[in-house]
């Protein structure tokens, strides 16, 4: 199963309202095309008979137990290994038009990091599999004589709900940059006007903004870089975390990851407890 993703900006239970809730019937033929294959008409026929067999068991089971466990957890890697392929490639803001749920020209990005995919992935299915259950399944609106397997139902359940959880991220993301820039440009031009309230050792700050400046340039990772920034301007890693779009846990697992691939050189300069708070 998957847990839930690193990007606070959406948590896994962002609310999905009526008409978020299913593609068109055309939305589903045009899908069900595109993850067919090869398929053909009558192959097409048996899987969503065996899946309608499926479904009957796991209503008769309360849709709880060992085999309800084992189809979701199936379904969501399914649904995990499809949106990162479409996210890396793109398609996934070409699907999200096709299902009528188009994110503005303006949002979308090409160059998020795989970090950033792999929260938007995993809450994008999260959101999916709510949908499938709800609706899907305990509301019968799946149905074998529907025109698609439960393969591809789930997945524009999850295209469904890409939108919305893409676009929260994408704003967290944008507010945290711009707010950064503004508060270097501060510093810049006077580097006493920030309030130094949160402080509390004066050494320990400066000895935070020495490690920062000689970390920065060797940082790929867009928010990591940005929560470097927010740690040298005197935040906590948890205040910086937020910041950025993560949780403080999501954060610390990447700084370490970074400090494994830095130099004997860099890792002398980590950050401590006794530094900027």
């Amino acid at each position: 199963m998957l847990e839930g993703g690193e990007n606070s900006a959406c948590t896994p239970s962002c609310p999905l309202e009526a008409e978020d809730t299913e593609l068109t019937p055309e939305g589903i033929a045009l899908l069900d095309n595109d993850l067919a294959g090869d398929e053909d008409a009558q192959a097409r026929l048996r899987r969503r008979q065996v899946d309608g067999r499926i479904v009957e068991r796991l209503r008769a089971e309360g849709f709880a137990g060992e085999n309800y466990q084992k189809a979701v957890t199936r379904l969501s890697e399914y649904g995990y290994r499809t949106m990162t392929k479409w996210t890396a490639s793109g398609e996934i803001f070409r699907k999200a038009r096709q299902a009528r749920r188009p994110v503005p020209a303006d949002k979308v990005s090409l160059t998020w990091t795989g970090e950033d995919r792999h929260s938007v992935c995993t809450d994008s299915v999260l959101g999916g599999l709510e949908v499938f259950r709800t609706y899907g399944l305990i509301q019968g609106r799946w149905s074998p004589a529907g025109g698609a397997n439960l393969d591809t139902y789930f997945i524009g359940a999850v295209i469904r709900a890409f939108p919305r959880v893409y676009i929260r991220w994408f704003d967290s993301h944008r507010r945290g940059q711009a707010e950064l820039e503004r508060l270097a440009g501060e510093i810049t031009h006077d580097p006493f006007a920030l309030p130094d309230q949160r402080v509390t050792d004066p050494v320990g700050f400066a000895v935070t903004q020495d490690y920062v400046s000689r970390l920065l340039p060797l940082v790929k990772d867009a928010q990591v870089r940005e929560a470097l920034g927010w740690r040298a301007l005197g935040y906590t890693q948890g205040q910086a975390a937020q910041r950025v779009g993560l949780t403080e846990k999501a954060l610390e697992r990447r700084l370490s990851r970074l400090r494994e691939r830095l130099t004997k050189q860099v890792r002398q300069f980590e950050l401590g407890e006794g530094g900027a708070r």
